[in-house]
């Protein structure tokens, strides 16, 4: 090679070390996330004490019964729709039974589908492999600070994964119908996943009408069309407790303005963090003509969706209970605008071969702002938190020890599957007696009357209940506190555990 070769071969080596390092940090954004996940994956109880509700309902679709049914002390359904523990249960007819591990191995697959399509995406829309993988790395590295769920026995990666591939089949249709009808399945399919998908779908409708107003009325037609058959199918199988369950309770739920439209954006922004300048970079360059000859509409959409993210996420934690699993499509679409921003500017053409140095700076400063996002929650993120020691595991099996010693029925409201682990039923979840207390939907069937008649041979209940005796009326007037013990805590959402053992009282002499 000529002297002359070999100095034109020298800038090379800059860009290919930015891309080198930006996969490098990409790697290891999701790779924190996964082995935290795999870590956890066969832990044999509660991670987050709601897990144990999700699978008692996959249980009972297993066992061929309903879950949308009045409440009682045998079952109190969560305020979510079916599809998840459905899908749980049907791996459960594969494997025999229902297990933590096939549920969060469902979730976990769920998620990592969605980081996929968010990076088929990004990479579509802005030709950037590379910024795909940074943007999405940003949800998977703050798994923790949206609630990590990711990888639990919930619906939420499940309701992320069928609304992120039904938004990506809609603005990709390309006037292709049969595209289109496949994307609205998928978001219906999503809201069925967990009905906080219904403001995303709304979203996604009303961007489409900006892309292409045919193929949108296609997608409203399968949307309202799908959401319409299968409610109505479940509404009369379940004599209408479906409906009662999945959206008047909800109107019962006060809703706090404040921490929806004040804290939760603030939150947003902290979470995503410095990335977040890319996208106002991004329009501006797309508004003055600075980003080439691509055609801006796919990134309109993406920050459109962008926003959607965010006003899911403000609704969903301004109503009464929401947890900070709330911030997840927040973060997630945010994370989305974020990969086709920087990618546009990754991707932008330089106009002469004296602006490579210029174009060496802006690829520096897209992959600063994005490894910022990534490194800094890294920096913040507590990893035992999140992973059961081997003491946890210990408790685990004393406590399973514990419960299959215990002769007759055990009500266990906290952690409701439990005795199923052990070869007894389950019953009520705590949650349950919460959600129905004063509505429409209550009171709870044979809750007292199986206190008082003494049902169950022993009641374990969590630390927390110490605070709420109130919320189960009279029952230490049937039983006692006979013993007490340190459980296995909660790694997720609430922190609560197992600690009481309640007994039936004695009968007294007449």
């Amino acid at each position: 090679m000529s002297a002359i070769g070999r100095r034109r071969a020298k800038p090379s080596l800059g860009p290919l070390a930015l891309r080198v390092l930006g996969f490098v940090i990409a790697t290891l954004g999701i790779g924190v996330f996964l082995w935290v996940s795999l870590r956890r994956i066969r832990y044999p109880l509660d991670l987050e004490w709601m897990e144990s509700g999700m699978l008692c309902h996959a249980l009972r679709i297993f066992q061929g019964q309903g879950i949308y049914v009045p409440p009682s002390v045998d079952f109190i359904p969560h305020l979510y729709t079916p599809l998840y523990p459905t899908l749980v249960a049907l791996v459960g007819k594969l494997s025999g039974d229902v297990t933590y591990f096939a549920a969060r191995l469902v979730s976990l697959a769920s998620f990592l589908g969605a980081l996929a399509v968010g990076v088929l995406w990004i990479r579509r829309e802005s030709g950037s492999l590379l910024c795909g993988l940074l943007a999405m790395a940003i949800p998977a590295v703050t798994f923790a600070e949206t609630g990590g769920f990711f990888d639990l026995a919930r619906a939420d990666s499940l309701q992320l994964f069928l609304t992120v591939l039904g938004a990506y089949l809609a603005f990709s249709s390309a006037g292709r119908t049969h595209v289109t009808v496949l994307a609205g399945l998928a978001l219906v399919a999503g809201f069925f996943a967990k009905q906080t998908a219904a403001p995303l779908c709304v979203g996604i409708g009303l961007g489409m009408l900006l892309v292409d107003r045919r193929q949108a009325v296609v997608l409203g037609l399968v949307g309202v069309t799908g959401f319409a058959l299968v409610s109505g199918l479940l509404y009369r199988l379940s004599d209408g407790w479906f409906w009662t369950y999945i959206f008047r309770l909800h109107q019962s739920h006060p809703f706090f303005a404040r921490r929806a439209y004040v804290e939760t954006p603030r939150t947003l922004l902290a979470i995503v963090g410095p990335a977040l300048l890319v996208c106002v970079w991004a329009a501006l360059g797309q508004w003055k003509g600075r980003l080439g000859d691509r055609p801006g509409r796919g990134l309109w959409c993406a920050l459109w969706l962008g926003l959607c993210g965010m006003a899911t996420s403000c609704l969903g934690f301004g109503t009464q209970w929401a947890h900070i699993n709330a911030y997840i499509p927040g973060v997630f679409f945010l994370s989305l605008a974020i990969g086709v921003s920087a990618g546009r500017l990754w991707s932008r053409p330089g106009r002469a071969q004296q602006e490579s140095g210029a174009k060496l700076l802006r690829e520096l400063i897209v992959l600063s702002l994005l490894s910022l996002s990534v490194l800094l929650p890294i920096g913040r993120l507590r990893v035992n938190d999140h992973i059961p020691h081997r003491a946890s595991w210990s408790a685990a099996a004393s406590l399973l020890a514990r419960l299959r010693a215990m002769p007759g029925e055990v009500l266990m409201p906290f952690h409701p599957f439990y005795p199923h682990l052990v070869g007894k039923r389950t019953y009520l979840h705590r949650m349950g007696v919460w959600d129905v207390r004063g509505t429409v939907a209550g009171p709870v069937k044979d809750l007292f009357a199986a206190l008082r008649e003494k049902r169950f041979s022993h009641i374990v209940m969590d630390d927390k209940v110490e605070a709420t005796w109130a919320d189960w009326p009279d029952i230490l007037l049937y039983y006692r506190v006979s013993e007490r013990f340190s459980g296995p805590n909660m790694y997720e959402g609430a922190r609560t555990a197992p600690s009481l053992v309640l007994t039936p009282m004695e009968e007294l002499s007449p």
